[in-house]
């Protein structure tokens, strides 16, 4: 009686072990299945992505191809610098613009508005992606270079009216200092003045120095 007892008990305890086998079994195939979909979903996503990703890729590369390279060898940093010192020197000392009554504040404007227009150009060369390491340090040093002209112009127009020149106008080229100063004439010693100021605060020599005079 006792060993049948433990007989069933033992049938029942297998069955039940069977039964939770097939259970777990079916849960793990199940389990895997949605696993296998989700990770095929996820892929899916991916694809989709990285084909976005590409497609941008594509559009960037398709703008930037249209920005213009500039070349170290064509010296275009140089050659824009030359040509806006030209305009304004020629500028400067046009006759025609000379003898206008109001050419002390229209050359300023002037040469303020070309060398600000140089400089936005040497920006644009500086911030382009595509330039040289070269080109960029060659347009850095040009923009450093325009300020520190600038500042020196200023600081010798002051000088000059603390001398008695109330109006005047100086522009430092590459290779010359250009003064226009509104007086009729000029003593020796009033020359003189003018160039101590000069080659104080530049490198130019008094051979290098053209002061103008501007008729009241």
């Amino acid at each position: 009686m006792i060993i049948r007892k433990k007989t069933i008990y033992l049938a029942s305890l297998i069955l039940i072990l069977v039964m939770l086998g097939f259970i777990n079994h079916e849960l793990s195939k199940d389990s895997i299945t949605e696993s296998s979909n989700d990770y095929q979903k996820y892929e899916e996503e991916l694809t989709e992505v990285s084909t976005e990703e590409s497609e941008l890729v594509e559009i960037v590369d398709d703008n930037t191809e249209t920005i213009e390279v500039v070349d170290s060898k064509d010296n275009e940093i140089n050659t824009l610098s030359k040509e806006t010192n030209a305009e304004i020197g020629e500028t400067l000392t046009s006759e025609q613009n000379i003898e206008k009554s109001n050419y002390f504040a229209e050359y300023r404007l002037s040469r303020d508005k070309m060398r600000s227009e140089l400089i936005d150009r040497l920006n644009d060369i500086v911030k382009n992606d595509k330039s040289s390491k070269e080109v960029v340090e060659d347009a850095q040093k040009e923009i450093i270079e325009i300020g520190k002209n600038s500042e020196k112009e200023l600081l010798i127009e002051g000088l000059l009216g603390s001398k008695g020149f109330d109006e005047s106008i100086v522009f430092i080229g590459e290779s010359d200092v250009r003064i226009v100063i509104s007086k009729n004439e000029f003593s020796k010693k009033e020359v003189a003045q003018i160039l101590e100021i000069v080659t104080s605060e530049t490198e130019f020599k008094a051979d290098n120095i053209k002061i103008i005079n501007k008729n009241s």
